[in-house]
């Protein structure tokens, strides 16, 4: 049963939060990286309840407009990308928890800079710039169906239902449609967007570094995939790496915030007033555990870190 709500404080509407532990006392008794690593796992979980609420404010109808749903269904993405995250990170499986942290990066971004730059004529924009696939591919499915002398397969006559439908909801029509897909939506590509909400720096971090996580480049291989003594030969390394605390932090951090502003867009302040101290006492949290295990990291040096 939750403690009663304190005089001259009003009842929230959204469920309590289990608020994980950060005091100097617990951090003190810290002997290793891996009780930083599940700190961040306790706190990683902890946003994401927070992000779920976020999530639960609809409109007036209990659902959303489209336009609503464009940054919404971000903040559901975001979401899933935390929760695949924490799964690869407690399967002490760095590799692909760096590449499910660059994607959730990549969400945050494009949610702050949608509602940092909030227009509807930007949320059709980036609409339009993901309708392009589907466009293309009914022209591919209509080709091959005139090549046929219009005779119409099942599986084609589901793709076009599907395609279809997913126009209708979306507000467009194929035709309508620039004849040349927009390179970015928005005209910036995600460095100017990430610039642009202030997160530059963590984008390079982040982002720019785990690509090569994505891409296989040589130095994803390198660092995961080989061994070596630094003779210039090689041995295949087929065991994981050891996750590490950082990622954890900061894109719980960055996504936390995130909730906050989305709150505060689909509620207005006076229901994100509900949600702000918790998540700021959150913030301080993660700060404070970040701050921590650099101080740890302090006095380790290699093979240690």
């Amino acid at each position: 049963m939750k403690d009663a709500v304190p005089e001259g404080k009003r009842a929230s509407p959204f469920p309590e939060i289990d608020r994980v532990d950060v005091s100097p006392e617990r951090l003190a008794g810290f002997k290793s990286e891996r009780d930083y690593l599940s700190l961040g796992l306790d706190l990683m979980i902890e946003t994401g309840s927070y992000i779920t609420i976020a999530i639960s404010i609809l409109g007036p109808d209990g659902t959303w407009t489209r336009d609503q749903a464009v940054i919404g269904g971000n903040m559901v993405r975001l979401y899933k990308l935390l929760s695949a995250m924490l799964d690869q990170t407690v399967q002490h499986r760095r590799e692909t928890s760096f590449i499910f942290a660059r994607l959730a990066f990549e969400t945050v971004v494009a949610i702050r800079y949608l509602l940092q730059e909030y227009d509807l004529a930007l949320l059709d924009r980036y609409v339009r710039h993901s309708l392009d696939h589907e466009r293309r591919l009914l022209k591919a499915i209509n080709e091959n169906v005139d090549a046929c002398s219009g005779i119409i397969r099942p599986i084609e006559d589901r793709m076009r239902r599907s395609i279809d439908r997913m126009f209708k909801s979306s507000g467009v029509a194929p035709e309508e449609l620039p004849a040349k897909r927009e390179r970015d939506w928005g005209g910036k590509n995600l460095y100017e967007k990430a610039e642009a909400v202030g997160l530059a720096k963590a984008y390079l971090g982040i982002f720019a570094g785990a690509s090569q996580n994505v891409h296989g480049a040589w130095s994803d291989l390198y660092a995961h995939h080989l061994y070596t003594q630094g003779d210039g030969r090689f041995t295949p390394n087929i065991e994981w790496n050891r996750p590490r605390p950082q990622l954890l932090y900061s894109v719980a951090l960055f996504s936390l915030e995130t909730a906050e502003d989305f709150a505060r867009f689909m509620g207005g302040q006076e229901v994100a007033d509900y949600m702000v101290p918790d998540i700021r006492d959150l913030r301080d949290r993660l700060m404070a555990a970040d701050q921590a295990h650099e101080s740890y990291l302090a006095g380790k040096s290699w093979p240690e870190v």
